[in-house]
Parts: C-alpha cells; structure tokens; sequence
C-alpha cells in the first residue's frame, strides 16, 4: 500500500475514534482504603442495644404481602376492615410491629399497628422517620380513602417521612415505605404512642376508661393503646421478635452492630446525623437533604476520617458564608452542611442531575462541576460521571472539607468553548464521520492512479 494512503487513513480512523469518544461520558472508578458498611446486612438501634436482624422475604410486592382492604381495594363480597389481612400471622394485641420486608419489588420497611380481629380498642400511633431515602415512597397506606371517618395522615418530606394513625376496635393501622433501601441506608424512627401521638383525643380516651367498653369512641377510634413494640427478624412465618422501648427513637440501617451507629433527627432547616463511636477508617454513608435545585439531588454523602462523635446538619440552602455560593458559576442546587466534625474528616459526594438540566446547545454531563466550601472559599473538585441511568446522570466528587457543596455548570460550559463534535452530539458525529471516510477514500483513489 502507498504510504501517503496509509498515513491518510490512519488520520482519519484517529479522527472517527474521536468523535465516538466525545458522544460518550466517561465513567470513574474509584477505589478506597477505608472501611465502608455492608449493604446486605441490617440491624436495629434503641440507645445502647443493637440487635443484627434478618428482612422477612416472601415472592409477593410489599403492597400484596401486606394486603390492605377496603371498600376501594376489595369487593363487597370479601372482608375488607381497612387493615392488614396478609400479616395476620405476625400480628400481636395492642402491639406494633418494625420489620423489613424482601419480595419482588425490593427492600421495603414495613409498621403493623395491633391486631385484627384481636379484641383490641383500637389505637393512635405518631411514627416520624427522619433519614428516608429520596426514592422512598408510602406504597402502603393503613388507611388510604377519602371519608369523614378516615382521619390517618401520611407525609413525605425532604428526607422524612411521617403518618398518624387512629383506627378502631378490631382494626390495624400501619403502612410501609418501598424504594432507595436497595443500597445503604439508615433510617430513624421517632415514635408517640398513645396519648403522645397526634391524633390522641383525651375526651375520647377518657370516655373509653369510664365506661370499660369497647366501641365508644366515636368513628375513628375507640381508646385503645399499644403496650409493646417489636422489632421482627428472620423465618417470615415465625421470625424473632425484640421488644423494643416505646418512648426511645429506633434507627434501622444496613450494616452490622461493629459499624458506627447512626442517628437522624429532624432540625428547623433540615436534618441532621449523629455519629456514636466512629472511626479514622471507617467509611460512614450519610443521607443529606436532596438540595436546593430541581433536577438535581444530592444522594449520598460517605464521609471518612471522623475521630470522634460527630453530628452533621443538612439543609437544602446555600451557606451562610461568605462567601454563599462559588463566583462566576452557574449555580444548579446548594447544600449546606453545619456540625462538629473532625478536621481531617472528608467526603465522597453522589448526586444526581436529571438529563432535562442539561438540554442546551453545548452542554453535557462533562461540564457539570461540584464545588467545596472550604475555609470560607470554594474549590472546584474533580467530578466524575458514574452513571448514565437514561434520564438522569449520576455523579461523585471527592471533598477535604464538610463545610457546603454545590453543582453548578462549568463556567466555560456552552457552544462558543466546546468543540464541534459535543455540539453536533452523538448522530451528527456519525455522520460527519461517514463524510470523513468517504472523502479519504475518494483521497485515496486519486492518489492510486
């Protein structure tokens, strides 16, 4: 073959690799030395127990294994006392129960108030589960129907999650949480039972103690309480069972008991996680607010080098500062971190960015930038693309200091400073590369003559 043909060819292979390069972000691997919780393991936390328990795994979605009826999810002809009728198995008088479920739509934490058909009085139950998931949802709603006699409340906020319950003699309450407890997760259940809950009603429970009867209470309740509180683990037809005290926050979490242990409150700004008994080794993954910005969510935080307790506080805002938010950027979501930890402690920030964000001439997941607070200045880090899910990208940043974050477009994001290929996009460089080849073939023959 001439030379000039081979080199000319050549060229243009290198410049075709080119532009299949540019239409594909790279994905990072990253490695780490530091010790990170398992995923696949669980226990439950109330002040200074832990107990390692095992989810209830059954062939059935968390919205059949559970089987809640009512008038608008079951016939006439089939019972349907607006309760549980698929844990009846587990069920206990005057007791609530705390488990994890496994079935085909994943990891799902599940609450069962009393039993039906138990002879009980009925309840009021006030769960606020601080630390949820982003993609948690409320699949099941112990009771979900519109009516005057339906006086249940489910909320789902910016990491929590929350439901009163008030049902009546013979009934349940409960419900459950269903998506993000794929991965690690930490979640903390504050409970009011009884007269601590929000829908106690002291006429009510005092009518029900004068007269000692069931049914008096009107239609939402009957002055019943919960007694106990336990916490369920292994065979799902007859697992272990923890009791657990009914006054004291319990955080259920992957991991093991030799782990850190993790506690989320709630703050007047967001969220905060307390950290007992951590390590310099030890890899702590942390759930944040999800940020301030639609389209972008903050995920995860893993954060390493903590020495000692340490409480960090989430809110969805810029910092204080100075100064608030990096210069000269375009600033997509803001999260402020607030709290005592160590000077030498950093972080692995995973967030989220939906596709939508992005679409502008020139712009792509590369320009898409997390910046660090540190020392009231910001620093822009090293952003990696880990994932791209079809609709959103995913993305991990590096951080020496847990002061605040935020994602912002590169400043020299867009068309005038990006290459042709980027702004041609992925189809366009397919077909000028055709052009390329084409063209260095017609070359090529002129020169063979």
């Amino acid at each position: 073959m001439n030379s000039r043909l081979l080199t000319v060819l050549v060229v243009g292979l290198f410049v075709l690799g080119t532009v299949g390069a540019v239409a594909t972000p790279a994905v990072a691997d990253s490695t780490t030395t530091t010790q990170s919780m398992p995923s696949d393991t669980y226990v439950v936390e109330q002040d200074d127990s832990c107990y390692e328990i095992e989810p209830l795994s059954s062939d059935q979605s968390i919205e059949a294994f559970y089987d809640y009826r009512d008038h608008n999810t079951h016939p006439n002809d089939t019972d349907r006392m607006y309760s549980s009728y698929g844990t009846t198995h587990l069920q206990e008088s005057d007791t609530s129960l705390l488990f994890l479920h496994e079935g085909t739509d994943g990891t799902s934490l599940v609450m069962v108030h009393d039993e039906l058909d138990g002879g009980t009085a009925g309840g009021v139950v006030t769960f606020d589960l601080v630390g949820a998931p982003h993609a948690a949802t409320w699949d099941v709603r112990n009771d979900d129907y519109d009516g005057d006699t339906n006086r249940d409340e489910f909320d789902r906020g910016d990491g929590t999650a929350d439901a009163s319950w008030a049902y009546i003699e013979n009934r349940t309450g409960g419900g459950a949480l269903n998506g993000g407890f794929g991965g690690p997760f930490s979640v903390t259940v504050h409970p009011a039972f009884n007269e601590d809950a929000n829908l106690y009603d002291a006429d009510v429970a005092e009518e029900f103690e004068d007269e000692n009867v069931t049914g008096t209470g009107g239609d939402f309740w009957d002055g019943g309480e919960i007694d106990d509180w336990e916490a369920l683990s292994g065979d799902v037809d007859d697992p272990d069972r923890h009791s657990l005290s009914l006054s004291e926050p319990v955080t259920i979490r992957t991991g093991s008991c030799d782990n850190p242990a993790i506690a989320y409150d709630r703050t007047d700004d967001g969220i905060a996680a307390s950290v007992s008994d951590p390590s310099v080794d030890d890899r702590v993954p942390l759930q944040p607010t999800a940020g301030s910005g639609d389209g972008v969510q903050f995920e995860r935080i893993d954060v390493t080098g903590l020495e000692d307790d340490t409480t960090l506080e989430f809110a969805s805002e810029a910092r204080d500062g100075p100064p608030e938010s990096p210069a000269g950027v375009d600033a997509m979501s803001h999260l402020r971190i607030d709290g005592n930890s160590s000077a030498d402690a950093s972080g692995t920030v995973t967030v989220t960015v939906s596709a939508d964000e992005l679409d502008e001439p020139g712009i792509g997941p590369d320009d898409v930038v997390l910046y660090e607070a540190v020392d009231d200045e910001w620093a822009e880090t090293t952003t990696e693309v880990r994932a791209d899910r079809g609709g959103t990208y995913q993305f991990e940043a590096e951080v020496s200091s847990l002061e605040g974050v935020t994602v912002a477009l590169h400043p020299e994001a867009g068309p005038d400073e990006r290459s042709w290929v980027s702004d041609i996009g992925f189809a366009g460089g397919v077909a000028v590369g055709s052009f390329l080849l084409l063209s260095l073939l017609w070359v090529a023959a002129i020169w063979r003559r």
